[in-house]
């Protein structure tokens, strides 16, 4: 069938009926035995853009009304959960959202994952996972997709905690991807503005990290299925991010951050007479948080090939944060030494690089990150840790 007689059988279908049958059309040109031509690559995303997103058509129709894009997103939906192959499904989904230069299209995306999240739909939660890999998690479009995805399930108390909390089982590489985005969030704002995760944000993934020492490897581990000619973006574990959030929490979180979530009203003698749970700090979060991460770098060793589960740059990128909150206690006249705060964040420092080293999971120049280290406040399990392995290089 000819590009013209192809496009003369979906225009013969009002939106959302196009759509539906466009799916299959866009699957026989783009999933084969070998990678699709450019010719076959052009007229795919003709069809999406004029019968999937209705972007442009010959009667001048451009976009789709809110009704519309719902009705997209419960197609997409059936397709993608229909799809058996994961080839083909990552082959679509990233056709379809790959380039992102429209907000249109990730305000659909951005839709489409939410709604996942809420029905805990893996088929289509593992090819968001993909995505984000593939567009990189510190990219505007990722960061904006997991904003989204944070303000519908995470700002309030209204979702569902252990549904949440399931999806570390049920679709793990996405669940990695999405944190090493998520870190990319909070806690790089500086001395002044400290951004710090949702307090709802910051159990979940406290409980996800702690349920199950792979799960940050586990994009690594799973590597994504995706068309024939396609380059593959490199898994990034969320390891880092999380070592940086735990390393400068003990200086990010207030004390104030601490107290007890005040007890509401209660209107019945009965509910009076039942006790309260009292919330767990948020300082206390953090340490769990932490043995989870160190227990996720212990299990981040790869006997049969380099490692990658850490990037030494990324930890050294930690000391010059740590040296400027230093130089502001500093000139205070406070004795570093003896200062509870930091010196709790640079012991945090310490086991992390520790237990990293001695896993054997960290790739890249090693005698740079101890270098930057050896800059930091002194503090006498990072000054062993650097000593010890300055000596074994």
């Amino acid at each position: 069938m000819s590009i013209s007689d192809l496009k003369h059988t979906l225009r013969k279908h009002e939106f959302p009926t196009c759509a539906r049958e466009a799916f299959p059309k866009i699957e026989q040109l783009l999933v084969g035995r070998s990678a699709p031509s450019s010719k076959q690559l052009d007229i795919a995303m003709d069809i999406i853009s004029e019968f999937v997103f209705c972007e442009a058509d010959r009667r001048g129709r451009r976009g789709l009304n809110s009704l519309q894009e719902l009705q997209l997103i419960d197609i997409i939906c059936d397709y993608i959960s229909s799809c058996s192959n994961e080839t083909t499904k990552n082959t679509i989904f990233l056709s379809l959202f790959g380039g992102m230069e429209s907000q249109r299209k990730l305000k659909i995306l951005s839709i489409l994952a939410s709604m996942a999240v809420s029905a805990s739909s893996t088929p289509v939660l593992l090819a968001v996972g993909v995505w984000l890999q593939q567009m990189g998690s510190s990219s505007p479009q990722s960061l904006q997709l997991v904003e989204n995805i944070i303000r519908d399930h995470f700002h309030l108390n209204t979702t569902n905690q252990a549904a949440l909390k399931s999806l570390a089982t049920t679709a793990p590489q996405f669940v990695s991807n999405f944190i090493t985005a998520v870190t990319e969030l909070y806690m790089h704002d500086g001395i002044n503005e400290k951004k710090l995760p949702p307090r709802n944000l910051l159990e979940v993934i406290t409980s996800w990290v702690c349920s199950n020492p792979t799960l940050c490897m586990s994009a690594q581990m799973n590597p994504a299925a995706l068309p024939s000619g396609a380059i593959p973006m490199a898994a990034v574990t969320p390891l880092a991010g999380l070592i940086h959030w735990c390393s400068l929490a003990p200086l990010y979180v207030e004390d104030d951050d601490d107290q007890e979530i005040p007890i509401k009203k209660l209107k019945l003698e009965e509910d009076i007479k039942k006790p309260v749970a009292k919330s767990e700090s948020t300082q206390a979060l953090y340490w769990q948080l932490h043995l989870g991460v160190l227990n996720s770098l212990r299990g981040g060793w790869r006997p049969h090939g380099p490692p990658t589960a850490l990037a030494a740059a990324r930890l050294a990128a930690l000391a010059p944060k740590l040296q400027a909150h230093a130089h502001r206690l500093h000139a205070t006249g406070l004795d570093l030494t003896i200062h509870p705060k930091l010196q709790d964040c640079l012991d945090r420092v310490g086991q992390a690089v520790q237990v990293a080293l001695a896993a054997g999971c960290v790739y890249g120049n090693i005698t740079n990150l101890l270098t930057a280290l050896d800059t930091l406040p002194e503090n006498r399990l990072l000054k062993i840790i650097i000593q010890k392995h300055q000596q074994s290089l």
